[in-house]
Parts: structure tokens; sequence; C-alpha cells
């Protein structure tokens, strides 16, 4: 079997594979065929929308394409999740050629397609369902672990690992979006991405306002000059094989794995928001995972009044959020001056409130956790890099959700959307929610002339 040029030796990949790597990954290699690009899908109770998404996967421009798919679920899994996951078992074997098997347990199997090969990794069989408490997140480390081994045995061309779902529908560009960047300076590359809505239009309109909230958020962080603006999907990631090795893969979690992955890949690399063809992800309702769109769809159709009371984050809580990364850049230039840099945010004005933003940054342990960045730190840019390492994406989430308990309440999400200062709605009267959801995609789609990420966090004089 021939083989492509093996990547360069990578410490970070080696010794992911040898010490954090699924056991799936070793025998890897023993997978027929050579290949351009490759992506992962985690499947969970999934039927029809899986093959619509396999069917979707383009050509690579760098060759086959291998699809590794894992097929999960715990001992606890409901029986219509078994069931799905037979239907898909039975439905591979019926409409593909015989597969061939990968020797252990585990079993892998690789099934030939046209322009490439889907590889089966069975954990949701008596006797390999995943470990109780995990799920979406171990899935996705078995499968670009797989991927990782490949690439690092010279089998697989591209130097990207696509991460998707079984519910997604994949543009004809979507190998070609990747090739301009490069992996060796990027953390991940984040698709753009659209919902298929339901024609239920209770649905449908869930659909389209938690659209609209996942929209406004990052607008939002971007505006106020946070290097974690970006939609932290699963369904539409793209990392560097190294970058994925440096962070030691997924957290084997069953919720919020893509959005804990993403912190991590944003402090060793830039992270690329793209602008080519959207990929579609199905607005439907989900229980698959404690934390996902279809939880969130779930909770507003099901709950009277959700939909007429939708609310979003008080626009004023970016606001404070912006006026604390002014503190941190403060803090950074000057060396450590807390003092001088607190002292700085405005005072009796009826549109800041500065002891608020100083309890909020209390809750959260904030002066503390920057006193020691200090005491570690020996020059600005080390300082700085401190600072966001500590104030990352997750401690922006409790920031805003310390800022909204101590006053700054949600407000209607149309009059979020028209007082925002960050979605270029501010003088609109639309109301109609699919108006708005591609007003603030056209929005969002201008984040992508630059990249978020500690790398892209330029110093400011402000």
């Amino acid at each position: 079997m021939s083989k492509r040029s093996a990547p360069a030796a990578d410490k970070a990949v080696a010794k992911y594979l040898l010490r954090h790597a699924e056991p799936e990954a070793a025998r890897a290699p023993e997978i027929p065929g050579d290949y351009g690009h490759a992506v992962v899908v985690p499947a969970y109770g999934e039927e029809q929308s899986l093959f619509t998404m396999i069917g979707s996967v383009p050509a690579g421009p760098g060759g086959d394409v291998l699809i590794v798919l894992v097929l999960n679920a715990r001992a606890d899994s409901s029986d219509a999740v078994h069931r799905s996951n037979k239907f898909v078992r039975e439905r591979l074997a019926r409409e593909l050629p015989a597969p061939v098997a990968v020797s252990g347990d585990p079993s892998l199997l690789a099934y030939a397609l046209q322009r490439g090969r889907v590889v089966l990794v069975d954990r949701a069989s008596p006797g390999r369902y995943l470990p109780e408490g995990q799920g979406v997140g171990m899935a996705r480390k078995i499968g670009f672990d797989i991927v990782l081994s490949l690439r690092a045995a010279g089998r697989i061309a591209s130097p990207w690992i696509h991460s998707t779902d079984a519910d997604t529908v994949l543009p004809d560009d979507y190998f070609d979006q990747t090739s301009p960047l490069d992996p060796a300076g990027t953390g991940a590359a984040v698709y753009a991405f659209e919902h298929r809505f339901d024609p239920d239009p209770a649905l449908g309109e869930a659909a389209r306002l938690y659209e609209i909230s996942l929209r406004y958020y990052v607008l939002g962080l971007a505006w106020a000059g946070s290097p974690y603006a970006y939609e932290s999907m699963g369904s539409c990631l793209a990392i560097p094989a190294r970058a994925y090795a440096s962070v030691r893969g997924f957290p084997r979690r069953n919720a919020l794995e893509d959005f804990h992955a993403l912190n991590k890949l944003a402090k060793v690399g830039r992270i690329a928001r793209l602008a080519g063809k959207p990929l579609y992800l199905e607005g439907r309702i989900s229980e698959r995972v404690p934390v996902s769109t279809g939880k969130a769809l779930s909770s507003l159709v099901s709950r009277r009044g959700a939909l007429s009371g939708f609310r979003l984050y008080h626009p004023a809580v970016f606001a404070h959020l912006a006026a604390w990364l002014r503190v941190l850049a403060a803090i950074a230039r000057s060396g450590g001056d807390v003092e001088a840099a607190v002292a700085a945010l405005p005072s009796g004005s009826p549109f800041f409130q500065t002891d608020l933003l100083q309890v909020a940054l209390g809750k959260i342990g904030a002066f503390s956790a920057v006193q020691d960045a200090i005491a570690r730190s020996n020059g600005e840019e080390t300082l700085r890099r401190h600072l966001h390492t500590w104030f990352d994406a997750l401690r922006t989430v409790k920031l805003i959700h310390a800022l909204r308990d101590a006053g700054l309440r949600s407000m209607g999400w149309l009059q979020a959307l028209a007082e925002a200062p960050f979605t270029g709605l501010i003088s609109s009267t639309e109301e109609d929610p699919e108006t708005l959801r591609r007003l603030l995609l056209a929005e969002e789609t201008k984040l992508a002339g630059s990249p978020a990420g500690l790398a892209g966090l330029a110093p400011t004089n402000s």
C-alpha cells in the first residue's frame, strides 16, 4: 500500500498519541487507503439525517475523504436510541459493499465509498458502550484520535481534522474553505452556519430565536473586544492536528465539549471565522445531550409563553465587559498598576455602573487572579497573555451572568436587538424573526475579516 509523505516529526502529536489517545487510535493504521481529508461524525440515535449528511460530504481537493462515524450510546440510553443505532448498522451493511474489518474490540468496519471510505466505530453495542457520564465529547475524541493517528503515519494529506454532526448538511466548498489558512498558527476554524427550519410554526420560530441569540452573543463579545468571540459548535469545526494534540483533545464530557475545546484552542492559536458557504444544521427538538440546540428548542416550545417572552442579555452587560477588557489592557501596559486602571472606569454615568461591575468581578475572583498573573509575569506581553488566559471564554460567561444577576437584567429580544450598538439594528423597526436572523448573519459574517483567539489580541492604547 502506498503512503503519502509523512508530516514532519511533531513531539506534541507523538506524546499525545502515546499518553492520551483512546485505544482505537492504535489500530487506525490498519484502516486501508490513503486520504486527502478526514471528517469526524458522532452519531447517537440518528436515522435518515445521518445518511443525508454522509451524502452531502463533497469530494476533497486533496483526494479521497475519510468519514469516521462514531456510533455511540450508554447502557442507560433509551430504547429509541438503541433502535436507531441498530438501524444505522443494518443500513450501512445493506447498502454498502462488504466492509474491511480492523481487528480488535471494538471493531472498526471500513466501508468503501465512491470517493473515499466511511469507518464505523461501534461504541453503541453491549460490552462497547460509552461509560456513564460520557457522550458526544468522548465520541468526538475517539474519531479525532483515529484521524490523528493516520495523519501521523502519513496517510492523510490535510493537516485539518474536520468535525461535524449527523444532522448537518455540508457545502460543496467544505474542504476548500480551510485551504488558505496556515495550520501552524491556527487553533481552529469555525464554519458559517444556518439552521434548516421546521415547517411547524412554533418550532420554526423557536429555532430562529435561538439562532438570533447565538449571533447576538458573539456580536456582543466582538464589539466588546473579547478574543473569545466565535461560535462554539462542534458541528462547524476544523482543527489542525498539531493544535488538537497540544490541548489534549476533546474533553470526554456529554455536553459543551466543543465550548471547552475551543476555549483551550483559542489560547494556542488564532480562531479563524470562515465566510464561505454555510453549513446547514437541523433545527429540531432533541434530548441527546443536556446542553444543545435541540435541548434549547425543546425548552422554548414546551414552556408556556417562552416564545413571546424570549429574552436576550441586556446590551449594557457587553459595555461593562468592554470596560473590564480595557482595564486588563491598561494593567498589562502599566506592568501591573491595578489601582490606576480601575480608577479610570467611568463614574457618575447613568449608563455605566462601576460599583456593579466591581461586585460582579469580585464574585468570579477576578482581582485575586489579576494579582496572581502580575506576580507570574515579567513583561507586558506575558502579562497580557496571563490575564486573558485566566479571563477566558468560560469566565467571560460567568462575568456576564454575574452582571445580569447583579442588576443588568435580560430584556425582551426585540428591545435588546434595537438598543444594542453591535447589531446594526438601532434604527430598525423590523420585527420578523427570519428577517432579523438574516441581518444578524450578515453582521456576523463581517467578523471573518479578522481572527479571534489570543494570537489575534492586539495591544490597545485606549
